[in-house]
């Protein structure tokens, strides 16, 4: 028998929450322990993922957990032939797993699956298929256009027929930007007037939020938190940085995390004699030391190279990120988020120049005024991107 879900039902069922980590949705997490009566929670990790937070299968009843199994992840060498040699084994895994902890239900009690991208999605539909889930949400995290030649354009091939498989088997689908609907329709297996979907922006969680003074210490200095890389242009931040020390000569960047270019970076910044305006924090966990150090600066840096890949089509996290330690963010004019929050006001677009770069980040450090002005905006902004409101919106939609 077929279950009816509406508004008033649907958070007295069990909320099963599907996601590899990390993907920045912990706030997520907590949304559902706190609505739904029963929450599940299979959390996979990334075979090369950084932390010390480890796939598990963990359950919630009316806000308190009580019972948390760890279980198996496929560890891979830090190379990328091997891990992906190994992804369809990594992935058969998760499947089984996720068939074997899940198929188990008690009753008739509604049971809802929250997917997030694709593969976590195919495994609630199957689930759904086999009768032991009622209905499937579709979140869609990314989207990664094909590339001109090589083992991606074959993988990302293989990836299309999955999110195809998806989107024409879920129940709901949520959007996380209207480049990624724009991403599918250039590829010809998405047509929006055919479906039904919401659009739901990255959130924060405002009970995080933090927001420090501009003082003397941080109003000339600079965070970048991520991965390492030569693709996130910190050369050229670096760069920047190098000719902006003749006007400020505290200007400084808090480098935070690793990655493949770490001993690059390092030996770039001894070569132009950054040693004392770069900081290189490495990997860091997310406590109250990391959280200060987010916070203690005047502008976030968030730059992405100008070219038909994924950042094209997607929304990255870290610029709500910065938001959420009231930091306002320097972005490249390449997610369509940068012309967002330029025209809020808590953040600047720029193209990938230097001279353009250098004179947004002076005049923003010369004016005080101004930059007291986007702390203040970025409190007014994040509220209409609070986690609380952004999913109850769109789950009252879905079973209105």
């Amino acid at each position: 028998m077929k279950l009816a879900i509406n508004k008033e039902n649907y958070r007295k069922g069990e909320l099963i929450f599907c996601s590899f980590v990390p993907v920045g949705l912990d706030d997520y997490v907590n949304y559902f322990v706190a609505n739904f009566s029963s929450f599940t929670y299979l959390r996979w990790k990334f075979p090369h993922g950084k932390g010390d937070m480890k796939s598990a299968f963990i359950r919630y009843k009316n806000e308190r957990k009580f019972k948390e199994d760890k279980i198996f992840t496929l560890s891979t060498l830090n190379n990328k032939f091997f891990y992906f040699l190994f992804l369809p084994f990594n992935y058969a895994v998760y499947f089984f797993q996720a068939l074997f902890f899940l198929w188990q239900r008690k009753n008739n009690a509604l049971r809802i699956f929250f997917g997030i991208n694709y593969f976590c999605t195919f495994c609630g539909i199957m689930l759904k298929k086999m009768g032991r889930v009622d209905f499937v949400i579709y979140r869609v995290m990314d989207f990664f256009p094909l590339p001109p030649s090589g083992f991606y354009r074959l993988l990302n091939r293989v990836f299309y027929v999955i999110d195809k498989f998806c989107l024409k088997n879920a129940d709901s689908i949520w959007f996380t930007t209207e480049g990624h609907i724009i991403g599918r329709e250039k590829n010809g297996y998405f047509k929006r007037e055919e479906y039904a979907y919401q659009l739901i922006p990255l959130a924060v969680d405002l009970d995080k939020f933090i927001s420090k003074e501009i003082n003397e210490k941080n109003k000339h200095s600079l965070v970048y938190c991520g991965v390492v890389s030569r693709y996130h242009m910190l050369d050229l931040i670096f760069e920047v940085i190098s000719e902006l020390k003749n006007d400020f000569s505290d200007i400084k960047l808090n480098l935070i995390g690793s990655g493949p270019d770490a001993d690059y970076y390092k030996d770039s910044a001894q070569k132009k004699e950054l040693q004392n305006n770069i900081i290189f924090h490495g990997f860091m966990e997310e406590d109250q030391k990391f959280r200060d150090l987010m916070a203690d600066n005047a502008l976030g840096v968030a730059l992405y190279k100008d070219e038909e890949n994924f950042m094209k089509y997607t929304e990255p996290a870290k610029v709500k990120y910065y938001l959420n330690f009231g930091v306002p963010a320097l972005v490249s004019d390449v997610p369509v988020i940068a012309r967002e929050i330029e025209l809020a006001r808590v953040g600047f677009s720029v193209q990938n120049n230097k001279e353009e770069i250098k004179k947004k980040i002076k005049a923003f450090f010369l004016d005080l005024d101004l930059q007291k002005e986007y702390k203040e905006n970025i409190k007014k902004f994040i509220e209409s991107v609070d986690v609380r409101v952004l999913l109850d919106g769109c789950f009252n939609k879905t079973f209105k």
